[in-house]
């Protein structure tokens, strides 16, 4: 039970995770399985993880620096990034999802255009909902390191979506 609940909670975070290390959505779906494979074989070991969550992005974090370690030429030539945007639609009106869709592209520009460790911690603390110190500890960096990459994110996005730097962002408020 414990076990299906983790991989419920976490397959798809922790997929998100290991394609934006590896690039390739097959390598990023096998690291995934190969982490909760391992983790079903020494299932008599799951009570003991005090923290589920940084185990599992630290084990996947392993797992796909590992891939890219052993085939690191062949990925970099064949990497693709692939990027879904999902607009929920606000309301029925065709021109409030247009405008939607066209906001959330512009996000999604933005946050593609961000440096690739800002662009991985961003996404950890506003995508899958972690906190700082949760990063931290997954990444192996300081919590003020994670700080000032999200002080960083916010101001290049904010500067790319044209938003005035006097607006107070409550949307982006660290989460210790």
């Amino acid at each position: 039970m414990a076990f299906t609940r983790l991989y419920s909670l976490f397959y798809k975070r922790l997929y998100h995770f290991s394609l934006s290390l590896v690039r390739l959505p097959d390598t990023a779906q096998e690291v995934v399985e190969d982490v909760f494979t391992k983790l079903w074989v020494n299932r008599s070991r799951l009570a003991t993880i005090v923290n589920p969550s940084v185990y599992l992005y630290v084990a996947v974090k392993n797992q796909s620096l590992n891939r890219l370690s052993a085939k690191a030429q062949e990925w970099m030539v064949s990497g693709l990034d692939e990027t879904t945007t999902s607009v929920a639609a606000i309301g029925s009106d065709p021109h409030s999802r247009l405008v939607t869709a066209e906001m959330l592209n512009r996000v999604n520009q933005a946050i593609e255009q961000l440096p690739s460790r800002c662009k991985m911690i961003f996404r950890l603390v506003r995508e899958d909902g972690l906190r700082y110190k949760e990063v931290a500890e997954i990444l192996n960096i300081s919590v003020n390191t994670i700080d000032v990459q999200m002080a960083i994110a916010v101001r290049r996005i904010s500067e790319s979506l044209g938003i005035s730097k006097n607006i107070h962002q409550k949307t982006f408020v660290k989460k210790k």
